[in-house]
């Protein structure tokens, strides 16, 4: 009866949700910490890492598939480029121009579904993504994105979206063979080792960090990469990549409805209507 509950379409979705909230999360912590781009998203996949470890040893179940480990690997490394390249892009530029632009991921899990995963997104998918793309612009600001130039933030920006875009598309894959759980720990794994070369050859500074910012990088591994995406990888393994994606937009309307209490950041007009406009587009994908 448990197993039979948990196939349940309606789970599926509320396990994105969960996710959803979890991952919003994480550029607050990132505030918080208040230490380099790229030395936050390692010790994010760091204590991820260490804390689904115990979860895995106890819910794990027999890996069989090696072709499985082998996309679960391959999914950490994008995920790897796509926090790496992120992380690099708001320091090198206004980062609610770099919000924009990364959240350009689901053209391209509409296009690669397309020529990749033969699943031809309907009208209304392209519709809801304008939609969602434009409330995010709004939520931004139009005399941020008129003054946007193609800087190499900007580049950077675009690439993680490219990333984040094939991430999204190869769980579908991983997760037809392997469980959440073996799935998640693999990718992780993964993503740790690629993101901790890419700080060993860039010399970021890797501690003297306050105890502030030691528990919110603890915090941004347990909540948001743990949590977070052991649920959205849950539900990835049965929603459409082109419907999640679109979904995944929402996380900037949590994000700045998380902000007010924690941070003080008030929601200007804009960003409200702005918001509404993304919970729109995102309602029309996913109305079917």
């Amino acid at each position: 009866m448990e197993k039979k509950y948990f196939n349940l379409p309606l789970t599926h979705y509320l396990l994105l949700l969960f996710g959803v909230l979890c991952i919003s999360w994480s550029a607050i912590l990132v505030k918080i910490a208040n230490v380099s781009g790229l030395a936050s998203g390692f010790y994010r996949l760091l204590f991820g890492a260490v804390s689904i470890l115990p979860i895995w040893l106890y819910f794990r179940k027999p890996i069989t598939d090696r072709r499985g480990v082998k996309i679960a690997a391959i999914c950490g490394v994008l995920f790897a480029c796509d926090i790496a390249l992120w992380n690099s892009s708001i320091l090198l530029s206004k980062a609610s121009i770099a919000t924009l632009l990364a959240n350009l991921a689901p053209v391209w899990v509409g296009l690669g579904g397309l020529f990749f995963l033969k699943e031809k997104p309907n009208k209304i998918f392209w519709v809801g993504t304008v939609i969602s793309l434009a409330g995010v612009a709004v939520i931004i600001g139009v005399k941020e994105i008129s003054g946007m130039s193609l800087t190499l933030g900007n580049m950077l920006a675009i690439g993680a979206s490219v990333f984040y875009g094939a991430y999204l598309l190869t769980v579908r894959k991983g997760r037809n063979t392997l469980d959440t759980f073996s799935f998640t720990t693999i990718s992780t794994i993964s993503s740790v080792v690629v993101l901790g070369l890419i700080c060993l050859v860039s010399g970021v500074k890797m501690g003297g960090y306050s105890n502030t910012s030691w528990i919110a990088l603890i915090i941004l591994g347990v909540v948001p990469q743990t949590l977070g995406w052991l649920a959205i990888n849950q539900a990835l393994g049965h929603i459409r990549p082109t419907v999640a994606s679109v979904s995944l937009l929402s996380q900037s309307v949590f994000t700045a409805l998380f902000s007010l209490p924690v941070l003080g950041e008030v929601l200007a007009l804009h960003e409200i209507v702005g918001a509404f406009v993304v919970l729109t587009g995102i309602y029309l994908v996913n109305k079917k």
